[in-house]
């Protein structure tokens, strides 16, 4: 190491070395004491890849289009893999500017308890599937009752509405248990270790051309989601919001983050999702 190197550029090579091709962030002048942080906080939930690095490059062009939206040069990609280290995250006192998440149960308690401002979410509603091997007598989500039954981590929305969907059909006692991942979960159950598990549309739909069985849904709720800091100006969340709605025109920048269309997110809809799961 260089011993005759700034603090600027050692934690410019931290930021490389951790956040792959992140970038450090520049904040006009003025910001500092008035806004949060410029940084796209994402989170994949229990489907992200395990490197950081390449979540980093997978968001860059996305933060290279948000830039001009804040009015800066750059914008740091912040890949956080753990649910709860990204709910932390959100919580502390240098907040992102933007962030971006698949547990929507989480980003609900952010906009509901901590005053995030929701912008955009994906257009398709999401709903969680209980699936079973195609040999499997269980055919109901009534049955599911004194079963084994297997989902995603536990801070997870797939888990959240599985559990209330549960509650709400009045299924009693079933064995619960958790494991990290969606893939996990199907392949768990295939190899008979769980009687029955919850997925995301995604694995569900595999598990179905694969010859497994979907035995029934979740209500539709609130899909992933873009919310800016509680600190940004609604000047800010406006201009954003339109910027993020101009990305419909943009399908292959859409296509690198995995969404189709973002639609104008509802508040309500958020306080909707967690009133269903009770949280």
């Amino acid at each position: 190491m260089n011993v005759n190197a700034t603090p600027l550029v050692l934690h410019r090579r931290n930021l490389l070395r951790f956040a792959g091709a992140a970038a450090l962030c520049s904040v006009p002048a003025g910001w500092a004491q008035s806004t949060p942080s410029s940084r796209l906080l994402i989170n994949e939930a229990v489907t992200a890849d395990l490197s950081i690095s390449m979540l980093a490059l997978r968001y860059k062009a996305w933060a290279d289009y948000l830039a001009p939206q804040l009015k800066i040069k750059q914008v740091t990609v912040d890949p956080i893999i753990d649910i709860r280290r990204f709910v932390q995250q959100a919580q502390a006192d240098e907040k992102p500017m933007v962030l971006f998440g698949k547990s929507v149960n989480q980003l609900a308690k952010l906009v509901r308890d901590h005053g995030y401002q929701p912008l955009v979410s994906r257009a398709e509603p999401y709903r969680a599937a209980f699936i079973v091997a195609k040999e499997s007598t269980i055919r109901d989500l009534g049955q599911l009752g004194g079963r084994k039954l297997l989902m995603p981590d536990e801070a997870s929305a797939t888990s959240a509405v599985a559990k209330a969907e549960l509650r709400r059909r009045g299924v009693r006692e079933p064995f619960i248990s958790h494991t990290r991942f969606q893939d996990s979960v199907a392949a768990q159950v295939a190899l008979g270790m769980a009687e029955a598990g919850v997925v995301n549309p995604t694995i569900a739909r595999k598990w179905k051309e694969s010859g497994g069985v979907v035995i029934g849904e979740t209500q539709a709720v609130v899909n992933w989601s873009v919310l800016a800091s509680p600190k940004a100006p609604p000047e800010l969340a406006a201009r954003l919001t339109e910027g993020l709605l101009a990305m419909n025109g943009q399908p292959a920048l859409l296509a690198d983050i995995g969404v189709k269309q973002w639609q104008r997110a509802d508040r309500k809809e958020y306080l909707a999702l967690l009133e269903y799961t009770g949280e």
